[in-house]
């Protein structure tokens, strides 16, 4: 069983290596902002009550992201594992994903800490709000999450760093390096 967790700002790459994680070791990459998007999309009670609360950039509440982790996390198809990207963001997060893997049964293994500079960040955020025709990538939004990055998930470092399961990964470098750096840590996983 593999149940990896991804931290890091926005742009530090975490959806692109959650995919490349997702294809080569066969779990589900779980990324909450897809969720949410599709959600937004369909037009679903979720989906309009969190459209104006994400195109701000700010975080939705907690309570409807723990129901929305917890409600994935017990599909049939993240019993080998799961690539979990874009939560925990809040310490009440991460102590209620603490409770609801305890229930199933499924501690994580690692978590990767993306490690990035904070103008890289903004640079990539910008040339995806541009290539993807992201308009949820408003320069205000991406100020705005960042800034709650470092105020409410950064702390999540620690949390995890304390628990003896934090790798920290340059992200920084190209894709397929940073994705040979995540390739080597989880060999080390496996030997635990």
């Amino acid at each position: 069983m593999l149940n990896i967790l991804l931290l890091g700002p926005q742009g530090a790459g975490k959806g692109t290596q959650g995919k490349l994680i997702s294809a080569e070791y066969g779990v589900p990459h779980i990324a909450t902002g897809d969720i949410l998007r599709a959600a937004m999309a369909a037009g679903t009670e979720v989906g309009r009550r969190v459209q104006p609360i994400y195109d701000s950039g700010r975080l939705v509440p907690d309570d409807l992201m723990i129901e929305l982790i917890r409600d994935r996390l017990r599909e049939e198809d993240t019993r080998r594992g799961f690539v979990l990207d874009g939560f925990p963001r809040t310490a009440v997060q991460a102590e209620a994903l603490d409770a609801v893997l305890e229930e199933i049964e499924r501690p994580l293994n690692v978590v990767f800490e993306f490690q990035l500079p904070e103008e890289v960040c903004v640079e990539r955020l910008t040339r995806r709000a541009h290539d993807e025709g992201r308009i949820d990538d408003t320069p205000e939004a991406i100020r705005t999450r960042l800034q709650l990055y470092h105020e409410q998930t950064e702390p999540l470092v620690e949390y995890y760093r304390l628990r003896g399961i934090l790798v920290g990964i340059p992200a920084d470098s190209p894709v397929e390096d940073v994705f040979a750096e995540i390739q080597k840590a989880l060999e080390q996983v496996a030997v635990r």
